[in-house]
């Protein structure tokens, strides 16, 4: 049965908080905003403040321009040199308020309304953002920076289509603007276009590299199946911020899919160390922990997650199915009938659900949940299960049909090809029985009960001695049955 897992897409809008304040305070020196306007070469103060700036002593402009505006309180160059200074400090609000008081004293031009947006999307006021670069566009409708950072207010307001539009526009004006290009890639990545996302962030990356930029490349490299590839790019990251949760995450995720499912628990352990509130890394670990036959130690973790409020169908789905290997099988059940009652078309749950009911030895409920699940997606395990139910009440040829089925989705299926070779066994097909336990045991040698049951099939086929050759062979493997067969057909 394939593994359910919680992927990357799962994990979509809350899981991928991105360090964006790191990505604009390492671009902003490298003329994200704009330089100070209206130099007054005749005032030694602001000539001071001026200097300071240039020079990045950002803490000492500002305080020049603050003496500056005691005597000139109106001067609204002063206000937006200042509001600069704010702005590469990180204070946001600051910055924010002098370019208000700019633009109040006459500085009504485009850079104004572009840095106090810049502010309020830094404030995650993306509204209000988007009123400014508005404003700013009246000025200069053109200007690429304010398409670009209006197109990622949007789309962190998840109006992906508009932000791709505003995107799409920035980077035809200017091509080498690589904020424009990594958010671009954001919205393509919701928008489900993996490929173009992607090549975004190639584009990016050769124009600045930023560790966030190989994140977001991990993450659309996964989504695409390059799993080896994006954990190349979260040890990029993870080499820059060696404490970034997410990462870890991600990473694990990547893991996870590659069956290295021991490297995946460690990325997972590190997660919760980093973040001991993220869910989603706990329910992640649990799974590796089913995949690893730890199963007591995923139950505390499924548990875990639940209690962070991770509520989601997979959950309960999954604890289920680990509660079914610890035969724990009432709470399988309560676990899969809340996995159903979330999502009727959930076709694992109905498939776990219906080994718990087997084990119940309930066969009739047994076919009854493999149907439901073959209804939603066609499964060799699930037909191979209906096939052991329908077998155990003696429907031999739908059981049949069953083990078919299954064989065509997986040709080499040992335990179908053992379990139709039985029902050809039961329906006197001597011949074709023993050419599926001939293929078993070709595939596993050590198959006591292909041994077994070609050795009872041989009897009747009238084959003595190779009959007692398998029966003895399948006492040997440990098939306590084949002693009692061996003595009523006379084997020495």
């Amino acid at each position: 049965m394939p593994k359910c897992l919680t992927l990357h897409s799962k994990n979509k809008q809350q899981a991928y908080t991105m360090k964006i304040k790191l990505l604009f305070l390492l671009t902003l020196l490298q003329g994200f905003l704009f330089a100070q306007r209206d130099l007054d070469d005749q005032d030694p103060v602001f000539t001071r403040a001026f200097k300071e700036y240039e020079e990045g002593k950002y803490k000492e402009s500002y305080e020049s321009y603050t003496q500056y505006l005691h005597r000139k309180l109106t001067d609204h160059a002063a206000y937006y040199n200042r509001a600069l200074c704010s702005y590469a400090m990180s204070d946001y609000k600051d910055a924010m308020s002098d370019y208000t008081k700019s633009i109040y004293y006459g500085r009504k031009s485009y850079d104004s309304y572009y840095g106090r947006g810049l502010c309020n999307f830094m404030l995650k006021n993306y509204d209000q953002a988007i009123v400014d670069f508005d404003s700013s566009s009246i000025y200069k409708a053109d200007y690429n920076k304010t398409l670009a950072y209006k197109g990622a207010a949007l789309y962190f307001l998840k109006k992906y289509e508009d932000a791709l539009t505003l995107l799409d526009k920035s980077v035809i004006i200017k091509s080498d603007f690589e904020p424009a290009y990594y958010y671009r890639n954001m919205v393509k990545y919701y928008l489900k276009d993996y490929k173009g996302a992607l090549a975004d962030c190639n584009t990016a990356l050769g124009l600045k590299r930023y560790y966030d930029t190989y994140f977001w490349r991990g993450l659309n490299y996964i989504e695409i199946g390059e799993y080896k590839k994006s954990i190349v790019d979260y040890d990029t990251v993870l080499k820059d911020d060696p404490k970034y949760a997410r990462a870890y995450y991600n990473r694990a995720l990547a893991y996870y899919e590659l069956k290295n499912y021991k490297q995946a628990l460690e990325d997972n352990d590190k997660s919760i160390e980093l973040d001991a509130s993220f869910e989603k890394a706990y329910y992640n670990r649990a799974l590796c922990k089913f995949e690893l036959a730890m199963y007591k130690e995923a139950i505390k973790d499924f548990d875990a997650a639940q209690a962070l409020n991770y509520k989601d169908k997979k959950l309960y789905c999954w604890r289920g199915a680990t509660y079914y290997q610890l035969f724990n099988l009432t709470a399988a059940m309560e676990d899969l009938n809340k996995a159903i009652q979330i999502d009727d078309k959930y076709e694992t749950a109905w498939y776990y659900r219906a080994l718990t009911k087997y084990d119940n030895k309930d066969d009739a409920g047994c076919i009854a949940d493999c149907n439901v699940a073959l209804s939603i997606k066609k499964s060799s395990d699930t037909y191979y299960m209906r096939g052991i139910s329908r077998f155990n009440q003696k429907e031999y040829n739908p059981a049949l049909e069953d083990f078919n089925e299954a064989l065509k989705l997986k040709p080499e299926y040992k335990l179908a090809l053992l379990e139709r070779g039985i029902t050809y066994f039961m329906l006197e097909k001597d011949a074709l029985a023993q050419a599926d336990f001939n293929k078993t045991i070709e595939l596993d040698p050590k198959s006591k009960r292909a041994y077994y049951y070609r050795g009872k099939s041989r009897k009747y086929s009238g084959d003595a001695s190779g009959s007692c050759a398998d029966l003895k062979k399948a006492l040997e493997l440990g098939e306590s049955k084949a002693a009692e067969e061996m003595t009523k057909n006379g084997c020495k």
